[in-house]
């Protein structure tokens, strides 16, 4: 109750994850990146899964203290703390004596009490989950108060604030840090498919229980370290969601996410493991789990990439085609840099006919451009090794009577974009991604016309002994793809590139 002409202190509590910077309490000597960190962790064939986990980096600067002399607004500096969350306030006086303890629930009614004015420290502290918090003893110094055995589901929050209260109201601004770490898991499969189900999912490490000094927010770790389980939502679907998961783990370079039982589109279930994430106290974050297609397929002895390499000139980025039948850029043989397209207004068009260093880069091999490092032109040796088995009475193809080669739209239907898929003898349908597709690209041959669009497929490749070839192929649309073959490549032409695993 508010005493009018007396002294008394107004509360106004927010929260805050990840602290940047030191405050009096729960984030005291820690500092938090934000960076968001992602792996791809392979499936199967058809599917990888890309797994990002992204700290909330929103955060309060620190407690703040105010009398109503000087009133220090919170402005976006605080959230919200949520409703309903019942929170305490430990009262300490100059020499550190603890006198009383008050406690509130955010949004019922005015959150203030009456205090006699001079110097305290005020120890406010809650549980996020409004799980049952330990008692402060009757005779406790605030150098030496602390809570032991808190568990992860507590979601503890401590603020400590040293304030002088003057006469009259005074309003004190103060921000709980959590000391726990928090994790929300989404699973969205909607852009390629759906989950068909997953049995569970855990995130590691998490100790048994912590210790928590009041004093300054330390926390000492408790018991044996093992998984927490997410409760998730639903176990099937475009979306799987969860509820926050509480861990308690001093900062680690080695957190382990398991996911159990997961079936995508139907396939059969397997367990996944990705280890080696950064997890630190006191930070909230979102793991963020979607689908993508892979980037390459094993076929005929190498691991071939599914899109054709593009050159990005605004960041000098190297990549491939986002679609499986669309074209890259033309490159010439033993140069880095493609060949420039001439459009009618571009000045002495002749001279992009053939390269040149200064237009068309270094020599060698721009596969191995492509970030990481792990790509590189395919060889002689490979191509024919494609070849070779994917022919009848072959090593991936038992069939006597056709290759193992299909020259189709990629989408099936007329007046698409042709070329040959490999390691099927007929159009695989909406399967399609998950196979080898060599487009017929066409070629520039010392010309700036391209040539064979829809009917020829070029490719670039190394030759046995040194130099380059091309790898061509051609076809007529629904026939097995028996045109392939190796052959030499002019200085003048311009052919794509598809890329080869090291």
């Amino acid at each position: 109750m508010v005493i009018p002409d007396g002294s008394s202190v107004r509360l106004d509590i927010g929260q805050a994850f990840a602290p940047e910077g030191p405050v009096k309490a729960a984030s005291v000597g820690r500092s938090y990146a934000s960076a968001a960190q992602t792996v791809e962790i392979p499936f199967d064939n058809q599917y990888t899964l890309v797994a990002t986990l992204t700290a909330e980096t929103a955060a309060a600067q620190g407690l703040k203290a105010s009398n109503r002399a000087a009133t220090v607004s919170t402005g976006t500096d605080q959230k919200a703390l949520k409703q309903g969350t019942v929170y305490y306030v430990a009262i300490f006086d100059a020499a550190g004596d603890y006198k009383e303890t008050k406690s509130f629930t955010q949004g019922n009614g005015t959150q203030d009490f009456a205090i006699e004015k001079g110097k305290y420290t005020f120890v406010i502290y809650a549980s996020g989950t409004n799980k049952t918090l330990p008692s402060i003893a009757p005779g406790s110094k605030l150098n030496t108060v602390n809570f032991a055995g808190l568990t992860a589901d507590k979601d503890f929050m401590l603020a400590q604030v040293p304030f002088e209260v003057k006469d009259g109201q005074n309003l004190l601004n103060a921000d709980l840090a959590h000391l726990f770490t928090q994790v929300t898991l989404k699973f969205d499969a909607s852009q390629l498919g759906s989950v068909s189900s997953i049995a569970g999912a855990t995130i590691a490490p998490s100790s048994a229980a912590v210790d928590v000094s009041l004093t300054n927010g330390a926390l000492t770790f408790i018991g044996a370290a093992n998984p927490v389980a997410f409760n998730l939502k639903n176990t099937n679907g475009t979306v799987i969601n969860s509820d926050s998961t509480y861990i308690t783990t001093a900062a680690t370079t080695n957190g382990t996410i398991v996911l159990s039982g997961v079936s995508i589109a139907g396939s059969v279930a397997k367990n996944l493991t990705k280890g080696g994430w950064n997890l630190k106290p006191g930070v909230k974050y979102q793991l963020d789990i979607t689908l993508k297609r892979p980037i390459d397929v094993n076929i005929g002895g190498s691991t071939w990439g599914l899109g054709n390499l593009v050159y990005n000139p605004n960041t000098g980025k190297y990549g491939f085609a986002e679609a499986n039948n669309a074209a890259g850029d033309y490159f010439f043989a033993d140069y880095v840099l493609p060949k420039f397209i001439p459009t009618s207004n571009t000045k002495d068009p002749w001279i992009y006919q053939t390269p040149s260093r200064e237009r068309n880069g270094a020599a060698g091999d721009p596969c191995k451009l492509v970030d990481g490092n792990t790509w590189r032109l395919p060889t002689e040796q490979e191509a024919s090794a494609l070849i070779q088995r994917t022919n009848p009475n072959s090593a991936e193809n038992q069939r006597s009577d056709a290759a193992a080669r299909w020259v189709d739209t990629f989408s099936g239907n007329a007046g698409g974009k042709m070329g040959m898929f490999y390691g099927v003898y007929n159009h695989p349908g909406a399967a399609r991604d998950q196979y080898l597709f060599m487009l017929f690209a066409g070629q520039y041959s010392t010309s700036n016309t391209l040539n064979g669009e829809n009917n020829k497929a070029y490719y670039l490749i190394t030759a046995n002994g040194g130099g380059y070839k091309k790898f061509e192929m051609g076809g007529s649309k629904g026939s097995i793809g028996w045109d392939c073959q190796i052959n030499g490549i002019g200085s003048g032409d311009a052919v794509q590139v598809r890329c080869v695993r090291n």
